[in-house]
């Protein structure tokens, strides 16, 4: 027998054969049910191989943590499983769902010597009738036992006679921690609050070492961000919930486990929940599936801080939203501090709900924007300093930092090739190497390109008026940047011949078409665009105007 999970997609023994078969099988249901389906509901099941024994069919066996889940996924998903178990072997196999143990009742959070105490106390037992202990066992004596008067009871320990009777917890500070109320967090200066290296971590921490206040770069494209970030370090209160927004790798994440650790530094708090949308998602579904909603849900409303990343995971996941919505109102009516991030905008965030959207544009939505030029190379300086075995030239770095967009993740990638080829060559690589090794870095970009954007990066490198591009004239010195705006509109958008030839003075596709195919014999043959100083080989050329379109 195999087994396989489907988180890891990996076995550690089993067949080949069984392998590629369980493959097969989670790929097909992938496709059929989605992606997101098949990460929430399978993202924790085990499946295994059994090989037919008799005769039998082959059958594949999907094994869920509990019972409930179990249900869940026979009653929901076995036509969509017996359909890819039909791709994965054929026609005769089976599917069947089990469960990885039996249900185990949860233990009750109480000594047991309390119990044994409580139960056998005469005022709280009743001695049963002679006839009734002798039908259930004639031959049977009943015992009891006592605790010792000298045997304390372990701390905080309550007895369950007692919690009936009372109706409620006696210990003071769980009383307290049950009752909302305005939390008044004191103001903290940013410079009395020492470094997160010089705090002991431990498991609990919710940061990395990496992710610092220490550490984060500023710089034009997220002051307003970072402001806000101190502010709800100093003052926790103020302006919650607060929202940070921008494209990927601007640093949003960076700044909220930056926030985590200084809030616990600087406050003592030590209920903050950092994690992203997904996890939040997952954890909602488990507690569904495995009916512990309570104990989730006393996780997060008795938090000191909540930080939830990548917020536009949420989108149309109405059960969840509707579960955060509550969640957030009742940190907010407690003064906690509430910081979210996200790709856009709550109000664009469609699917998010209008009383969430409009709950999170309550406090302070702020924009991150994509990383620019200074603060790129000062981040690029950083990780060659910290990963790469030889220096960098300067020329190297500008050139770089220039070339790739402002994606922080995409500086990390190119610096982790660079320390490869230096440990391989014992040198720094040129430049031509590492666009043959890393050229698809150095082109990636998380700025939208569009025929606008082409137009304006053109008009801009060889120095021409606004919207000339779009104009009538065929002059050489508009004509050939128009031809190569053209080529570049269908080699980097995914608009139609038409629609470029449109956007360009109302040209028929026709016309499109032809500028492409003259480019590319222009880039084969080394021919130059422009005249005098300003002329540029068709590559050269090309090469410019992406950087334009990655530095926006």
């Amino acid at each position: 027998m195999m087994e396989d999970c489907a988180t890891g997609m990996s076995t550690s023994h089993g067949s080949t054969d069984d392998t590629v078969v369980i493959e097969r099988f989670k790929e097909a249901l992938e496709r059929r049910i989605g992606p997101e389906r098949f990460r929430l509901w399978f993202g924790q099941v085990r499946f295994e191989m059994r090989e037919p024994v008799d005769g039998e069919r082959s059958t594949i066996v999907a094994i869920a943590g509990a019972q409930f889940a179990a249900d869940r996924l026979a009653k929901n998903f076995i036509r969509e499983m017996r359909g890819a178990a039909g791709l994965a072997i054929g026609a005769t196999a089976n599917v069947v769902v089990e469960t990885a143990m039996p249900a185990k009742q949860a233990e009750l959070p109480f000594a047991s010597g309390d119990l044994e105490a409580d139960a056998e106390t005469p005022s709280q037992v009743t001695q049963p009738k002679t006839g009734t202990s002798d039908r259930r066992d004639s031959g049977a004596k009943r015992t009891t036992t006592r605790r010792d008067a000298a045997t304390p009871k372990r701390a905080g320990m309550q007895s369950l006679a007692s919690v009936l009777r009372d109706g409620r917890s006696s210990r003071p500070d769980e009383q307290a921690a049950r009752t909302p109320k305005a939390s008044a967090v004191p103001t903290v200066r940013m410079d009395a609050i020492p470094p997160a290296d010089e705090s002991p971590s431990g498991p609990s921490q919710p940061t990395g070492r990496e992710f610092t206040w220490e550490t984060f770069i500023p710089g034009a494209c997220n002051e307003l961000a970072r402001g806000a970030c101190r502010m709800a370090i100093e003052t926790p209160s103020t302006a919650s919930p607060l929202v940070l927004w921008g494209p990927a790798g601007s640093g949003k994440t960076h700044l909220l486990k930056a926030v985590a650790s200084k809030l616990r530094l600087a406050h003592r708090m030590k209920r903050i929940v950092y994690l992203s949308a997904e996890q939040f998602t997952n954890d909602f579904l488990k507690a569904l599936n495995g009916n512990s909603l309570p104990a989730f849900r006393a996780r997060f409303r008795d938090a000191d801080a909540l930080l939830i990343d990548d917020i536009h995971f949420f989108v149309d996941k109405k059960a969840t939203v509707r579960e955060l919505h509550h969640t957030v109102e009742l940190l907010a009516e407690r003064g906690k501090p509430l910081l979210f991030a996200g790709m856009k905008t709550p109000s664009e965030i469609k699917g998010l709900g209008s009383e969430l959207a409009g709950r999170l544009a309550s406090g302070l939505v702020c924009q991150m924007e994509s990383l620019d030029l200074e603060t790129r190379k000062e981040l690029l300086v950083r990780y060659a300093t910290q990963r790469c075995p030889e220096p960098w030239p300067e020329t190297t770095l500008e050139e770089i930092s220039n070339a790739a967009g402002g994606d922080g993740r995409v500086l990390s990638g190119i610096t982790n090739t660079v320390s490869l080829l230096q440990r391989m060559d014992g040198a720094m690589p040129s430049m031509e190497k590492l666009r043959k090794e890393a050229g698809h870095l150095l082109r990636a970009t998380g700025t939208p390109v569009t025929l606008s954007a082409i137009e304006r990066a053109v008009e801009r490198l060889f120095h021409l008026d606004n919207k000339s591009l779009c104009s009538g004239s065929q002059v050489k010195k508009i004509t050939e940047p128009r031809m190569l705006a053209m080529y570049l509109s269908r080699e980097l958008t995914s608009s139609a011949f038409s629609e470029i030839g449109t956007h360009y003075g109302g040209r028929s596709h026709s016309t499109a078409i032809l500028a492409n195919q003259r480019v590319r014999q222009w880039r084969d043959a080394g021919k130059p665009i422009g005249k005098g100083p300003e002329a540029l080989s068709a590559d050269e050329a090309i090469r410019q105007i992406e950087s334009m379109l990655k530095s926006g």
